[in-house]
């Protein structure tokens, strides 16, 4: 800082009420007062042209202050010495004596108090430059550098223009810029957080950190944007952003995080796995938004209502669709295995709800037809994360080739409230040996061909729902077929009853979502209602199945159901 800024800020009415309050404080009368910050006054004008450049000038023209007072009562104490030296007589005889005089002194500034003062002085200046050091964390990129480089590392303009690649005249820019930006970030920010405390909406998040429940559709492997997501700083920095576009320092001051730690976070959630889809996206104006959906707690339960409230509907409709596919239900059984009848219809009554979904979409289609879908191998959503969503119900599968004679196989397994996963999208068949002996044991393997270690992997496999043993051979437990083409007709012809019932849900959702949706996010509309929406009604079908006996309940989490190998020859 130049003189002439120096002098301009020492001419300031704030600071010069503040350094008559501090002399007066000290003084007995208001003369003294003004005698001895006027003394303050010279000395540091005085020292003001001694110094060049000034780094800081509160703390500068205080110390010069805090000299001065120490001055004045030194000054003021060897006065009173004199004038008590005549009646200081054998102090040890006359204790009363030496109390009044320690009261006397303390009565008119005693170096104690001079320093206990001083300490209070430091205080607040070592405060003030916290509250600096904290606000220059705050600040963007381009401007914190000048400031650590010219105020901290103590580098001249010209060095800071020559390791930055500017111009002088810009690094001067942005320092003052940088010292406006400080100076009234203190009285600002201190406003804002007084009135953030105010409303409910805006909850701390450093004491309040939300936690999110993140679901996605299509095939992982190609990116998943969850992968970057897993800290409890990523989640909480793409929740404040899920409707409004925010900056850098918005939300640094939003979780009391510094710039550096944000700035970083929010180019891996902008690159995401790929580079090419992450949970955030940058607007081109300083901005960051959400790039996937996220819902709270609330909007969640009121966009699953929807689906919900139809359930009962489509039950009634699936009992019948059932009876009417006694045949061709009939037709996809194993005849030597009477468990395929309730296994094919877990798989059934899955592909239906999926079906059901499919015809909501469709429908939702002609509600949007003026946005263009958004297409992606793969898509996540954010859920606030509450117990609710436990009642979720997912599908993964996994596919292999030239296996025991196979060319292709596919495997998928269905997994909610009442069934545990038995593998995750990405499982590799080839090195499960559960998995390869189930395969083999497809027509019959017999018991007694097995080595030690194979009889213990096929225990494994009998416990986990993949085998089980018919007489001395080794069966799959879970439902095989030649090609799912057969299963898939008899899902779809469960649906064609439900046409209606789909038509007035996907009107209902279409007016629910074009509320709620963020307009940059419209084009996600499908996967509001595949990963958001439709949640809770697969767990309502399934329950109200098993009430209706079209399901049984599952013996073990951990067994057949929902569990499917198509092999292909």
């Amino acid at each position: 800082m130049k003189n002439d800024e120096a002098i301009k800020l020492l001419a300031d009415p704030q600071f010069l009420d503040k350094l008559y309050a501090y002399a007066y404080r000290h003084c007995s009368t208001s003369h003294e007062a003004q005698d001895l910050c006027s003394d303050m006054i010279l000395a540091i004008l005085k020292a003001l042209r001694k110094n060049t450049e000034i780094r800081y000038f509160p703390a500068f023209a205080w110390t010069v202050a805090h000299r001065v007072h120490a001055d004045y009562c030194e000054k003021r104490k060897r006065e009173n010495d004199r004038f008590l030296s005549m009646e200081d007589v054998s102090s040890q005889e006359h204790p009363t004596r030496e109390i009044n005089k320690w009261q006397t002194e303390n009565m008119t500034g005693n170096p104690i108090e001079t320093m206990l003062e001083e300490q209070f002085e430091q205080e607040e200046q070592e405060e003030q430059l916290r509250k600096v050091f904290r606000e220059m964390s705050f600040l963007s990129q381009s401007y914190r550098s000048v400031m650590i480089m010219y105020y901290l590392e103590e580098r001249k303009i010209a060095d800071i223009a020559a390791s930055l690649g500017l111009n002088e005249n810009t690094v001067k820019q942005r320092l003052f810029l940088a010292r406006k930006t400080i100076q009234k970030a203190t009285v600002k920010h201190k406003k804002e957080d007084h009135k953030m405390e105010q409303h409910n909406q805006n909850i701390n998040r450093t004491l309040q950190p939300i936690s999110l429940c993140f679901i996605g559709t299509g095939n992982p492997e190609e990116g998943d944007p969850r992968d970057k997501a897993e800290r409890i700083l990523s989640q909480n920095l793409i929740y404040l952003c899920r409707s409004d576009a925010k900056s850098a320092e918005e939300l640094a001051r939003e979780l009391n995080v510094p710039m550096p730690y944000i700035e970083q976070e929010l180019e891996i959630q902008c690159r995401g796995v790929s580079g090419s889809y992450g949970m955030l996206r940058s607007t081109g104006t300083g901005k960051y938004i959400s790039n996937v959906l996220m819902v709270d707690k609330k909007e969640y339960l009121a966009a699953n209502d929807l689906y919900r409230k139809h359930a009962p509907a489509f039950c009634q409709a699936l009992t019948g669709a059932m009876e009417a596919e006694k045949e061709g239900i009939a037709a996809l059984q194993r005849p030597d295995y009477p468990e395929d009848s309730r296994l094919l219809r877990w798989l059934l009554v899955s592909r239906a709800i999926w079906a059901f979904q499919s015809k909501v979409k469709d429908e939702l289609r002609n509600a949007f037809s003026d946005t263009e879908p958004a297409k992606r191998p793969y898509t996540t959503v954010a859920i606030e994360a509450f117990e609710e969503v436990n009642y979720f119900y997912g599908c993964d599968g996994i596919t292999a080739g030239n296996i025991g004679g196979y060319s292709h196989i596919f495997m998928s397994n269905l997994y909610g409230n009442r069934l545990q996963k038995h593998f995750a999208c990405g499982h590799n068949i080839s090195q499960d040996p559960l998995l390869l002996l189930t395969i083999r044991c497809v027509g019959g393997l017999a018991l007694d061909t097995l080595n030690e270690e194979e009889q213990e992997i096929a225990a494994k496999a009998i416990r986990c729902g993949y085998l089980r043993k018919d007489g001395n051979l080794l069966k799959p437990a879970i439902v095989v077929l030649d090609e799912d083409t057969a299963l898939w007709d008899v899902a779809d012809s469960l649906t064609e009853r439900t046409g209606d019932l789909a038509r007035g849900l996907a009107a209902e959702l279409a007016e629910f979502m074009k509320k709620h949706i963020p307009q940059h996010l419209m084009a996600e509309y499908v996967y509001y209602n595949d990963c958001i929406a439709s949640n809770r009604f697969f767990h309502d079908v399934i329950e109200e199945c098993i009430s209706r006996n079209i399901l049984n309940a599952p013996k073990d989490p951990l067994g057949p159901e929902g569990v499917l190998m198509v092999l292909t020859k």
